[in-house]
């Protein structure tokens, strides 16, 4: 019989490049990573498969297959999906606008980034802190149209689990960021997603989210070729040089404070990446640096692997 104290935890990675869970188990004394999973969707979850209710069962099935534990003891779910099924958007704001004013505000917003009537979307929206340099504050705002949101809850119910949270890939990274390391205040951070025939760059300046950069990886010759470690190398070096320079806020600087790296393509090698860094400017992310690992799962993993793959689903599943 389970323990009702614990709680067992969730977090799918959920998107059109490799598909990660991650399972945690809380209770009064502490929180512990138990498993780790790479799912084997068949099919991607993207605009092409959300209103294929066959897929999206299969999907919802592969999740309740790859579970070991009793799934009618106290489970929550909380599913990632990833930013291009979203409009994310910076939006400046006047400190005197009241509550109503904020909400009409944004909802003017979002109907100057989307084609369909803005009933078809869920919205939501987060102050961020004032920048210094910039004259008004402002709010980040998230819009995911209501049938990714039902797709989603739909593979929740096949699957049999509690849906408690849905959040967007790029934002549950700097989750897992901020709980394994400590950022300072004034440092301007990389956070850099390398996945199959993509790059993700998320700028940061102390925890602070500034904006994010995608770069396609595509060869030429194949679309479904591997792209070679040095292209991803001077990839990332490129935009990264324009990057620092788009995003600064404060004294001029020519490079950033911190590059993370973390991957959603197991056929990645990072530290092939890392050794053309000759300048050792790169860091791999470890989402488990100050995380506690339950001894059942650590006989299971290879201290020498780079376990960053799991950098979304374990910064979905800690999210307080």
């Amino acid at each position: 019989m389970s323990n009702p104290l614990k709680l067992k935890k969730l977090g799918l990675c959920l998107g059109n490049q490799q598909t990660f869970l991650t399972e945690i188990t809380h209770s009064p004394e502490s929180i512990e990573v138990t498993n780790l999973i790479d799912l084997d969707l068949v099919h991607p979850f993207n605009f092409n498969t959300i209103n294929n209710e066959e897929i999206l069962e299969g999907i919802g099935n592969i999740l309740k297959e790859s579970l070991s534990f009793d799934k009618k003891s106290n489970v929550e779910l909380s599913i990632s999906i990833d930013y291009s099924m979203a409009i994310i958007k910076h939006v400046p704001v006047d400190n005197s606008l009241k509550s109503n004013e904020l909400e009409n505000h944004i909802q003017w917003e979002l109907q100057q980034h989307i084609i369909s009537p803005v009933e078809e979307y869920d919205s939501d929206f987060q102050k961020l802190p004032k920048i210094p340099n910039n004259k008004y504050p402002s709010i980040i705002t998230v819009a995911v149209k209501k049938k990714i949101i039902d797709a989603v809850k739909y593979i929740s119910k096949i699957a049999n689990l509690k849906l408690d949270l849905i959040d967007i890939n790029i934002f549950s990274a700097i989750n897992a960021l901020e709980v394994n390391y400590k950022i300072k205040p004034t440092e301007k951070t990389a956070l850099i997603e390398t996945g199959k025939n993509r790059l993700i760059f998320i700028i940061l300046e102390g925890t602070n989210f500034l904006g994010f950069h995608p770069a396609h990886l595509v060869s030429h010759l194949s679309p479904d070729e591997e792209i070679p470690t040095e292209k991803i190398f001077d990839e990332i070096s490129k935009n990264l040089r324009f990057l620092i320079s788009d995003y600064e806020t404060g004294d001029d600087k020519k490079e950033f404070d911190r590059i993370y790296l973390y991957k959603t393509n197991k056929n990645i090698n990072l530290n092939d990446i890392l050794s053309k860094d000759t300048e050792n400017k790169f860091e791999i992310l470890n989402p488990l640096k100050n995380l506690k690992i339950s001894s059942e799962l650590k006989e299971k993993m290879d201290p020498l692997s780079d376990y960053s793959e799991h950098t979304v689903s374990v910064g979905l599943v800690i999210r307080k």
